[in-house]
Parts: C-alpha cells; structure tokens; sequence
C-alpha cells in the first residue's frame, strides 16, 4: 500500500470512508506530498486512525518521522525504524505490533501493544527534550518504546514485581552482549536458586530478608542493574515452574539465551541506525500520590493503562514473585487500586481511587498536554461495568476534556473484555494543590 497525495480535506470518520482504500484515507488531508508504506498487517479501523494520527503530526518532518513511526513500513523509499525493530523477535509475537524487542520478557497479563503506544506518543508530538509518565507502569511498555524513540520517561508502580521486570527490560537496551557474559548463567541461576530451595513456601523473617538482601548485594555481581537482569531471569523461570511445571533450568536456561539474542541484535541495530536511548526512571510508588513524587506541570504527556484489577488478580498471579522477593502480599492487596473489598464495596472503592488518580494526573501535567488512557469494560460478579465511560466523567471533573475515543476489538486471549477504548484527554486547567483534591 503505497500512495502520494496533495490533497487537503475534511478529516471523515474511518467508519465511513474504510470502503476506500485505507492508505487514501489515511493519506486524506495531507498538505503535502508524502511517500509512505503501511506494514502489510494494519488492517483494524483502529490502526488506521492510529497512523493518520501520527503523520498528521509529522508530516512536515517526514525524516525524522521515519525514526520515529509505528503502523509505517517505509517512508520516503526508506525503511522505518520500527521495520527492523520489529524484526528483533519475541516469544508470541504477532506481526508488527507486539512481543519484539524486550516487551516478551516476563509473562504480565493485560498489557497494551507497545506498536500502539509508540503511535500515541508520535501523535502527542514528544519529543526527546520532553517527558514522559506511565503513572501504572506494569511491565514498562510505554517506557520501552519512549526510551527508543530518544525520550526520557518515568514510571510508577505500586506493585514491586512490576517495577523490577519494568526497569530490567529498559536497561536490557543499554546492556552490550558482552555484560551477559560477566557472570556465567549457571553460576547466577545456582545464586538465585539457593535462596528457592531453601524456603519456596513463606515469607522471610525481617532478619531473614536483611541476610538474603546481604547475600545478593556481596555474592553475585556489583552492577545493580545486571544483578537484577538475572534476579527476574530467574523469577520467569519460577513463574513457568509454578503454571507449567516446566523444569526451573530448563527455563532460565532457554529464556536467558532468547534475551541474549535480543541484546545482541539490538546492540548492532543502535550503532546501524544510531538509535538515541531516552533514561528511564522506574519508582515503586501510588498513582493516587504522584503529587508527592514529582513537580506540579512536570510532563509534557502521559500513557497509561490502569490495572484490570477487578477482572485480574495481579496478586495471585504474581505471587510466587512476590514471596522470592520478601513481600507481604496481604500488605500490599490492602493499598492496590482495584482489590481493596469485596462485591458493591471493591466497585466504589475502585471508582474513588482513579477519581483520585485523574486528579493527581492533572497536577503533574503540563496545560494544554495530553493524557492517554486505554482501559476496557470489564466484568465483575457478571454484570459488565461501564468503566471507560466514568473515567471520561472522572477526567472531565479534574480538569480534562476527553478529545478522542477510539475502540479497539480484542480478539482472544483476555475473554473478560470484548473491546478496549483509547481515551485521549487534554488538561485544560489545574485543580487544587491538596493531594487526591
């Protein structure tokens, strides 16, 4: 699909124009003429939206775009970055749009497509002198592709796992293959194994945690960031031992060596296409008091995608994690969105704790900036819960108005939800500087 255009229209809603061919309506209302090529699986009214977003923000900065762009194949005759990106595969992977890079490193249920989100970002026009936040980082997506497109970013998460296996799967972009190879993967798979087998069922005592923590920090490796590279490689292959009864070396052995390959790969592409890497920060912290961690108008646009708590019981899922790292998880269910009570309670509660959210969202975002929030009407006690509709209501009381809605059909795999919406909210005024207020 490759087309040239001049034309300048009225923008139509894809619904209908999709009769058309899809590159002439993405390409409607160009200003200029362009020359791109859409990746062969774009094929959702959603992804089409998603790319003529992204060009109408880019378009008069079409060599750049081509570092830049998701749902393109080719810019300008030339192969986009994304291109060979996406050709660095992952278990799972399906076509262009996730699992590549580092994004398959660790199961975590209900994540988004980073394809997707490297689109919104694109579309939000940040830039590598901006910054971005994913106040529930979950397994670092929105981090990912920000630090591969050259722009800082932070994330926030209240649940440890998820800012470990966020941080690690960053920092594996900065890792050379020959980090890899400091420590032996036999060597670090029998460090973190000791600690299993010597007590796989309960949690540690206060002195027991302060000894292991001890242990870690002397025994194995000085550089923190590989230390826990390892310490999560480990933990994935704890993970398939507790749902597949998959043999725990087997595990480390062969997710290490994937990984290693992913480094590898990634390693030659920067220096090919001299890739710029963003930082990224990763902060164990609550959505309901960013206000606290960071400055008021800190960021210039947000991505998120707040837990399905109420559908997914992170807690459960990640448990095995959570005792191998010392964490009480009756401690942290009682602070996690989504999980505190039970039946009509848990719904209200749930509904206060991101009215909140919205609220403290606003105060760390820049006026006139964007926040993007992709979340899905789930079903609880089997009555479907309108909840994209009350975070719109929730935004539009602390200071937002809701510019876009976009659905996207999920097919397979997470049964609860039948479509997800991307909201895209704009902050058109501050609210109060009192926290959650």
């Amino acid at each position: 699909m490759k087309r040239m255009t001049t034309e300048s229209m009225e923008e139509e809603e894809p619904q209908k124009s999709m009769s058309e061919p899809m590159l002439d309506w993405i390409l409607n209302g160009i200003p200029q003429k362009v020359s791109v090529k859409l990746f062969d699986d774009v094929g959702f009214i959603y992804e089409a939206q998603l790319a003529k977003m992204e060009l109408s923000s880019w378009w008069s900065e079409l060599d750049a775009f081509r570092a830049r762009a998701a749902y393109f194949e080719e810019v300008n005759g030339q192969k986009t970055n994304h291109y060979f990106i996406s050709d660095i595969k992952g278990k799972g992977q399906i076509g262009r749009t996730c699992q590549y890079l580092t994004h398959w490193f660790y199961p975590y249920k209900a994540k988004f497509h980073p394809q997707m989100i490297k689109a919104l970002i694109n579309w939000m026009g940040i830039k590598n002198k901006d910054r971005l936040l994913d106040p529930f980082v979950g397994s670092g997506t929105a981090l990912i592709e920000a630090k591969t497109l050259g722009i800082d970013s932070w994330g926030v998460d209240i649940n440890p796992v998820c800012t470990l296996m966020s941080r690690v799967k960053c920092k594996l972009l900065d890792f050379t293959p020959e980090d890899l190879k400091i420590v032996s993967k036999e060597e670090a798979f029998n460090f973190f194994d000791k600690k299993y087998r010597r007590s796989p069922t309960r949690l540690f005592s206060h002195f027991e945690q302060l000894a292991a923590a001890t242990e870690e920090a002397n025994k194995l490796v000085p550089d923190k960031d590989l230390h826990d590279f390892y310490k999560l490689c480990y933990l994935y292959a704890l993970s398939d031992y507790t749902y597949i009864k998959r043999e725990m070396w087997e595990g480390f052995s062969e997710n290490f060596d994937d990984i290693f390959h992913t480094v590898e790969k990634f390693h030659g592409l920067k220096q090919k296409l001299d890739i710029k890497l963003g930082n990224v920060e990763v902060l164990e912290g609550d959505a309901r008091r960013l206000s606290q961690i960071f400055p008021r108008n800190y960021f210039a646009g947000i991505v998120t995608s707040p837990p399905y708590s109420i559908a997914v019981d992170y807690i459960k899922n990640d448990l095995h994690a959570l005792e191998y790292l010392n964490v009480d998880a009756r401690t942290l269910v009682k602070d996690m969105i989504g999980l505190r009570g039970n039946g009509a309670t848990r719904i209200a509660n749930y509904y206060n704790d991101m009215m909140v959210s919205f609220k403290e969202m606003n105060k760390v975002l820049q006026l006139g900036k964007y926040c993007v929030v992709l979340i899905g009407d789930i079903t609880f006690n089997g009555k479907r819960l309108p909840i994209h509709q009350r975070y719109i209501e929730f935004a539009e009381s602390a200071g937002f108005i809701c510019e876009k809605n976009i659905r996207r059909p999920i097919l397979g795999g997470f049964a609860r939800l039948r479509y997800e919406y991307i909201l895209v909210f704009k902050k058109m005024r501050e609210v109060s500087s009192e926290l959650g207020e």
